[in-house]
């Protein structure tokens, strides 16, 4: 069921300003450097892009649809692990991290700090939500908070 949400939860500001930065920043690659680049000191190229696009649909869509905790969650853990393969040079085949992006030691920063801040978070920070007559439940952002 998707939810709509008047409260702006911590779980909700961090999945929107992710979800934000990263459409910006999917956004700027492709319009300066759609194949290969650098943008901020941060190495781009098509997929990587295209990951940062999706990262922040899917960052703005959580933050609207009741999901930002579960995005926080996900997101978080996927930056996270990302950001550790990262540090390892013998994940690099031409250049790339496992064959399929360019990333430098920016992006892998980038990716460690932003997958810390979202799965703690995500993990951390738990918001209620309270039904018709059934009262307050763990689980979703809140919907209302007074």
């Amino acid at each position: 069921m998707i939810q709509t949400q008047a409260a702006w939860t911590v779980n909700r500001i961090v999945a929107f300003v992710i979800g934000i930065l990263f459409l910006i920043l999917g956004i700027l690659g492709l319009i300066l450097h759609p194949t290969s680049g650098n943008i901020f000191g941060f190495q781009v190229d098509l997929v990587h892009n295209l990951v940062h696009l999706v990262t922040g649909i899917l960052g703005i869509g959580a933050a609207y649809t009741g999901q930002s905790r579960r995005f926080n969650q996900v997101f978080g853990i996927i930056y996270l692990v990302l950001g550790i393969l990262g540090l390892f040079p013998g994940l690099y085949f031409a250049g790339r991290l496992l064959g399929i992006m360019h990333v430098n030691g920016a992006d892998n920063l980038l990716h460690l700090i932003v997958g810390i801040v979202a799965s703690a978070v995500g993990f951390f920070v738990h918001e209620y939500e309270t039904g018709p007559a059934s009262g307050p439940t763990i689980g979703r952002d809140t919907p209302d908070r007074p």
